[in-house]
């Protein structure tokens, strides 16, 4: 066992948290995703993403309550479906992209963003463009491009309009998407994908999540599109509806999340659509 510093991502406190060096040496050269409950440093749990060399690359917040329900059309995928490391390096990827800045590429493509993500090492760009090309294959369409730093300088103009992010910071966010505390569910799948230690199970995780997002939000726009009702269709309504039609059980927080991606990626009109909860139910 081996102790090491974390500082909680919330309230900043600094602890020593005690991890067994085996398990983190089984993620290979990617990063170990290890749980801090809460009290064990602070009142906070969170994700502290921890790699070979045992120095902290990222912590997050947990959040594992508010998940996007189940659904009989998850992909079971062949390996010769699932690119290979020199196709798409998934440690290189938990490696080089902390959790927060990947959770905000995810939700600029759901929410049809142009991406422009910047790094100076041309070694990542293939593989964030292939990751985004698998994961998004049959559902999304997504448009991400990677360049230095240098060169956007002198092209900045030509990016106006794009999401512009590099490792570290948000550096052009014009709709102003990308606000932590309203990324939620999209922290939930990156969280997923960050704490599964096989790279081939990481990427068909995070490509099913991606793929239920996708299918939930076309049910959902099914049922408003046939909804006969005399007044605007509730959202406790159209959750009772999926249930009904689907057997989908859908919380208030996953349709939220579902709702902001039929509005900005199909760009379908909401305005027949209720804001009417029974509060006593939320979440």
């Amino acid at each position: 066992m081996v102790k090491i510093k974390i500082h909680c991502p919330a309230c900043s406190k600094a602890g020593m948290i005690e991890v067994d060096k085996e398990i983190i040496n089984k993620s290979s050269r990617g990063v170990t995703a290890i749980n801090v409950a809460q009290d064990q440093i602070c009142s906070h749990s969170f994700v502290a993403y921890i790699d070979k060399n045992l120095a902290v690359r990222d912590c997050f917040m947990t959040d594992f309550q508010i998940e996007l329900p189940q659904m009989e059309t998850e992909q079971i995928l062949e390996d010769k479906e699932i690119p290979t490391p020199d196709i798409v390096d998934v440690d290189l990827l938990k490696i080089n992209i902390p959790a927060l800045t990947l959770t905000f590429l995810i939700r600029a493509a759901l929410f049809k963003k142009p991406i422009l993500f910047l790094h100076d090492g041309e070694f990542l760009h293939r593989h964030i463009q292939n990751f985004f090309k698998f994961i998004s294959k049959n559902s999304f369409e997504t448009e991400i491009y990677t360049e230095k730093h240098d060169l956007y300088k002198k092209n900045k103009k030509h990016f106006k309009n794009y999401v512009v992010l590099d490792v570290q910071k948000v550096i052009n966010d014009k709709s102003k998407i990308l606000d932590p505390k309203k990324i939620k569910m999209e922290r939930t799948i990156v969280q997923k994908f960050l704490g599964e230690y096989d790279w081939k199970s990481s990427l068909i995780i995070i490509k099913n999540e991606i793929q239920k997002a996708f299918e939930l939000s076309k049910e959902v726009m099914k049922i408003i599109e046939t909804y006969e009702g005399d007044e605007k269709i509730g959202k406790k309504k159209l959750i009772d509806k999926l249930i009904e039609k689907n057997g989908i059980k859908t919380t208030f927080s996953s349709l939220e999340f579902l709702l902001d991606i039929i509005k900005n990626y199909f760009e379908f009109d909401l305005s027949v659509l209720s804001d009417y909860y029974f509060p006593a139910f939320g979440i």
